[in-house]
């Protein structure tokens, strides 16, 4: 039961982060979207778009959005994933996951710093 949980939550937060990113793509010039560079591994760099406005403060639901929306991004939407941490302040934001290929496979780690005032987020997995 608390898979199916787990499951759905995750689903319901992809829906809302696939809508918001979405708008976000669409609106790259406007003054809602921040821009963000994620490192991964140390080896890749990815482009992050989130259309949430970090200057007015940053709730739960905002942070769980950035970082489902890395995870997304950065691990493309293949894999199954349950948030397993998240802080959040107005300088930082870090998330930990869990997520593997099928149910049996949820060994692997993601982790996530985002600093926010440089807007740099240090992503490190496994594989």
């Amino acid at each position: 039961m608390a898979l199916i949980l787990a499951i759905t939550v995750s689903f319901s937060i992809y829906i809302l982060v696939v809508s918001k990113g979405v708008q976000a793509e669409n609106n790259q010039g406007s003054s809602g979207v921040t821009n963000m560079k994620a490192v991964i591994n140390e080896k890749r760099n990815l482009d992050v778009l989130v259309s949430i406005d970090i200057s007015d403060g940053l709730t739960e639901i905002e942070a769980k959005i950035i970082a489902e929306l890395t995870f997304i991004q950065v691990m493309e939407q293949n894999v199954m994933h349950q948030l397993d941490t998240l802080t959040f302040n107005e300088t930082q934001i870090t998330a930990n996951y869990i997520w593997g290929y099928d149910e049996n496979d949820m060994g692997h780690v993601f982790s996530m710093d985002l600093d926010l005032t440089t807007l740099q987020i240090t992503v490190s997995h496994c594989f």
